[in-house]
């Protein structure tokens, strides 16, 4: 199999997306854009399409897949909803908030890895939604990456991992924010944060009141259960070992000393004046940083160091993804001051 690749006229987004659906509709995989990262999308009503989602991404069966909706007749097609989230969400979608709603026989059994809820989405993408309104069904569609690896947030990464395992990739740059949604579990009350994404947890205690939050959302540990992608299994990571260092003046002296050598550090800007030898600027405010996060995980792939260190990030807005999407790439966290070196010594043979 080799991916066809196709560019998108702006003028005319309409036409040039008739390949792309009609490989949905005819159970085939096409990799496309969203506002938070690239997606690998089948027709959702389609198992066996789905099935070329799990096997393109060496995706584990027990991690469902998110379904992405163009319009709220679609959403009551796929979910049971009630009156009043409803009425909420018509204030928000289309943006970067995915539900975790109990979901109708319409949608088959593996997109939801055997559960009956499912993750419904309305991206707030042109591409996604007209791509989804021209094929004419809902299009279940995780990130594009492969399984475990860093988020796909540009389609020359897309066409680099994904040319011969899908059967077309939508070329369209850089997407907005490069931090997946943010999941809400709506089945019960209060709804309860499963991860935090682009969709931030203050603007979701204004809608909802006060929400709860899953122990497995900081990132420290993984779910017993796939309730929703990115809870269960270790994700987003380089292939390169990255050590977080949390305390800011343990990782500013790390970076400055001999020490760090063989490591690339990841940092703001304001940080970056303290690496003694290869760095990667995630940027100056944390918008810039999830832009540029899984990006730099590849860049760190493709450089000489063997390993990385990250600096974190204040958790508030979607500085709270940001954290999530880095201790869960990281291969070990440093949390506590004490002897630095010895602690990445000891991890680095």
């Amino acid at each position: 199999m080799s991916a066809s690749i196709l560019k998108i006229d702006e003028k005319d987004l309409h036409k040039s997306l008739d390949t792309a659906a009609n490989i949905i509709k005819n159970g085939g995989t096409v990799v496309f854009p969203t506002e938070t990262v690239y997606g690998l999308g089948a027709n959702a009503y389609d198992p066996e399409a789905c099935l070329k989602i799990f096997k393109a991404k060496n995706r584990p069966a027990d991690n469902p897949l998110i379904v992405t909706v163009s319009n709220f007749d679609m959403v009551n097609e796929v979910a049971y909803i009630d009156a009043d989230l409803l009425k909420i969400m018509k204030k928000v979608w289309p943006g970067p908030l995915t539900l975790l709603l109990k979901k109708k026989d319409s949608i088959p059994s593996i997109v939801a890895s055997g559960m009956d809820t499912v993750c419904v989405r309305f991206p707030d993408n042109q591409i996604a939604l007209s791509l989804i309104e021209k094929s004419g069904v809902p299009i279940a569609a995780p990130s594009a990456n492969l399984s475990t690896k860093p988020s796909i947030v540009d389609s020359n990464d897309a066409i680099e991992d994904l040319k011969d395992r899908v059967d077309a990739i939508i070329d369209a740059g850089r997407v907005r924010y490069g931090v997946e949604s943010t999941i809400l579990d709506a089945t019960k009350k209060p709804y309860e944060l499963l991860r935090p994404g682009a969709f931030s947890v203050e603007d979701l205690n204004k809608l909802f009141g006060k929400i709860s939050i899953n122990e497995a959302a900081k990132g420290y540990k993984e779910s017993k259960v796939a309730l929703t992608p990115g809870m269960k299994y270790r994700h987003y990571a380089p292939s390169k070992r990255l050590f977080l260092i949390e305390n800011e003046e343990q990782f500013k002296k790390f970076i400055s000393s001999e020490r760090s050598k063989p490591f690339t550090a990841l940092c703001s800007e304001e940080n970056a004046k303290y690496a003694k030898y290869e760095k990667i600027i995630l940027g100056s405010d944390i918008y810039e940083v999830a832009h540029n996060l899984f990006y730099a995980f590849r860049e760190l792939d493709k450089g000489n160091n063997k390993f990385g260190v990250i600096q974190s990030f204040p958790e508030n807005s979607i500085g709270f993804g940001v954290m999530n999407r880095v201790r869960k790439a990281s291969y070990l966290i440093i949390k506590e001051n004490g002897d630095l070196n010895g602690i990445i010594d000891a991890n680095i043979q």
